[in-house]
């Protein structure tokens, strides 16, 4: 089997498969910002809800970074590179979850609106965080795994108690802010 064909290895050929979908869930924050400026006048925004949106599109942005050292693996096996399709695929259905449908948007109440998917988020970061533990060893992760593997730990449990405590605004401030912090840790952390 060829490395190169014409010059174009297929490490570069898988990655740009992941690039497209990358920018295609990133396109879905895009739109959703965008949709609820357009209908500023007959939704109800919510400070928390637009909290959560910053906060998974910085972590797709995070991941995106992230997964740099991992790009050599994706041509190893195919089960590499299905594996690297798995955050992928929890963003976009975060951001499915985040964000209401353009034909929907018009008189949301994002109060009312997050408060009925705040459940399923707090599910879908606990499956994320658990994909990257588990990647973090699959892929031979750099930094110091160790570390980051106690933030996600962190996360893990404080998403299994959202999932418990997910009617409660309480709840969903003090883990916001206590993930922007492990976030923030969690970049630091990653070696440039």
């Amino acid at each position: 089997m060829p490395e190169f064909i014409d010059g174009f290895s297929q490490v570069e050929y898988l990655t740009v498969f992941n690039a497209i979908i990358f920018g295609v869930i990133a396109s879905e924050f895009f739109s959703g910002w965008g949709s609820m400026l357009r209908h500023r006048q007959t939704i109800k925004i919510d400070w928390l809800h637009i909290a959560w949106s910053l906060f998974a599109f910085l972590t797709l942005m995070q991941n995106w970074f992230g997964i740099w050292p991992r790009t050599q693996f994706i041509n190893n096996h195919f089960i590499y590179f299905l594996w690297a399709l798995i955050p992928m695929f929890l963003f976009h259905l975060i951001s499915v979850i985040i964000f209401p449908s353009n034909k929907k948007i018009d008189a949301t109440n994002f109060k009312e609106y997050f408060s009925k998917n705040a459940k399923t988020l707090y599910i879908l970061f606990a499956i994320y965080l658990v994909s990257t533990i588990v990647g973090s060893y699959v892929y031979q992760d750099v930094g110091d795994v160790v570390k980051q593997n106690i933030t996600r730990v962190i996360g893990i449990l404080l998403s299994l108690g959202g999932i418990y405590f997910h009617n409660k605004r309480w709840y969903h401030t003090i883990f916001l802010a206590i993930f922007y912090a492990g976030l923030i840790q969690f970049i630091l952390s990653i070696p440039l």
